[in-house]
């Protein structure tokens, strides 16, 4: 293949669906890490968390749950991208596009396209 367009990244589709199933995955499992911290700070005995430390425990296991369950409530009511509802053009047959010097083609020996000179006399 005498040209090649530059690389560029294909964008991948947006799916609010399993992103916001994560979300809720790590809102359920902050919200068992905090019962099982305020279960040892309710019984007691010498493994206790001190105040201080149920507080800041408290704050961050808590906020981190309502962050997350706030983000999956949202991913819910997102729509899809238009990724997903377009679709995508066809290609040529022969699997390459079309030759433009102007956006970025380059030889893959390295030397830039040259353009065809009309003829006309």
């Amino acid at each position: 293949m005498p040209f090649k367009k530059n690389d560029k990244k294909e964008k991948h589709s947006f799916s609010p669906g399993a992103h916001g199933t994560v979300y809720l995955l790590g809102a359920l499992y902050l919200a068992y890490l905090l019962a099982t911290f305020l279960q040892e700070a309710y019984q007691g005995g010498e493994d206790a968390p001190s105040l201080p430390l149920l507080i800041v425990g408290i704050l961050v296991l808590g906020g981190g749950v309502v962050f997350l369950g706030l983000m999956a409530w949202r991913m819910s009511r997102a729509q899809p991208t238009e990724a997903e509802n377009e679709t995508e053009e066809e290609e040529p047959e022969n699997g390459m596009e079309e030759e433009t010097s102007d956006l970025g083609w380059e030889r893959d020996d390295g030397e830039a396209p040259q353009e065809e000179e009309d003829e006309t006399e």
